[in-house]
């Protein structure tokens, strides 16, 4: 393995600079940050090429050798503290740092990338049964990061078939977006279009498609959702507003008690997810 000590390293610059949006897109690489995040990628399959472990990571070295072997390409370097910190999210303290090769996000690829992510993994009975009926989650102009990992883990949670991002403001592969999924992005299946691309594909599909809205639609608890069927939930701040109306499509609505008439995107679709889940428990 490779040891770098000095943060001018050019390998280091190169890492480093992936942490501006315009140079991901330039050189189609993402970052990922922490040990765990690293591993969900790898076990989903990612094109890792370069993985930065900070020399004082003793408890990495078995793991280290295990990779070695069963990815040969991969280049494993092993960083001095002041190298580190340069790789390093402001003051955010990680043992590893990987670089890969820009997930596909095209529809036209989509329905292969949901067949071996359904391949990939080992599920119960119980789960079995949930995946065999299609669950799609609609992101419309999705704008923050950490909203979208959050949202991530729970359509992972929930048994989402894949989740679609209709004219998303912000960039998929943000390392914010990474962290805060805690692996989840890289076990979803994503496909991003524009709002009508995602919805013609869905109808091509024959899916039932719910927008989620603040002041109309049935109850979100009192709604029987159909097999096939997709969610749609709204940019943080402004909601679906015109978008995403129309025939073949139903508002629900999330009840709200409070003064305060809208939730968290995140929380929003938590929600929606975990009722279509509780239902087909149900029905089971």
């Amino acid at each position: 393995m490779e040891i770098i000590t000095s943060p001018h390293n050019p390998r280091v610059k190169w890492a480093a600079s992936l942490r501006e949006a315009r140079d991901r897109k330039r050189e189609q690489r993402i970052l990922i940050d922490g040990w765990g995040n690293i591993q969900h990628a790898l076990a989903a399959g990612l094109d890792c090429t370069d993985l930065f472990v900070a020399s004082r990571a003793d408890e990495l070295t078995s793991h280290l050798h295990a990779l070695q072997v069963s990815h040969p390409s991969l280049r494993i370097v092993v960083v001095a503290p002041e190298a580190m910190q340069r790789l390093q999210y402001g003051q955010r303290d990680v043992d590893a740092i990987a670089v890969a090769v820009t997930p596909p996000c095209d529809l036209e690829t989509f329905d292969q990338r949901i067949a071996k992510s359904k391949d990939r993994h080992a599920i119960s009975r119980a789960a079995e049964a949930l995946v065999k009926q299609e669950l799609y989650l609609v992101l419309d102009r999705m704008e923050k990061p950490g909203n979208l990992g959050a949202i991530l883990r729970s359509a992972d949670a929930a048994g989402v078939t894949s989740v679609l991002m209709s004219d998303p403001v912000c960039e998929i592969w943000n390392p914010n977006a990474i962290r805060a999924s805690l692996g989840a992005i890289f076990h979803v299946p994503i496909g991003v279009g524009s709002e009508s691309t995602v919805a013609e594909w869905l109808k091509q599909k024959d899916v039932s498609i719910y927008a989620a809205r603040s002041d109309v639609g049935n109850n979100y608890a009192q709604e029987p959702y159909p097999p096939q069927l997709a969610l749609v939930i709204g940019n943080e701040a402004e909601g679906l507003e015109e978008r995403w109306r129309g025939a073949g499509i139903a508002p629900i609505h999330i009840p709200m008690h409070g003064v305060i008439d809208s939730l968290n995107a995140s929380v929003s679709g938590s929600i929606l997810l975990f009722e279509v889940a509780r239902q087909r428990m149900a029905r089971k």
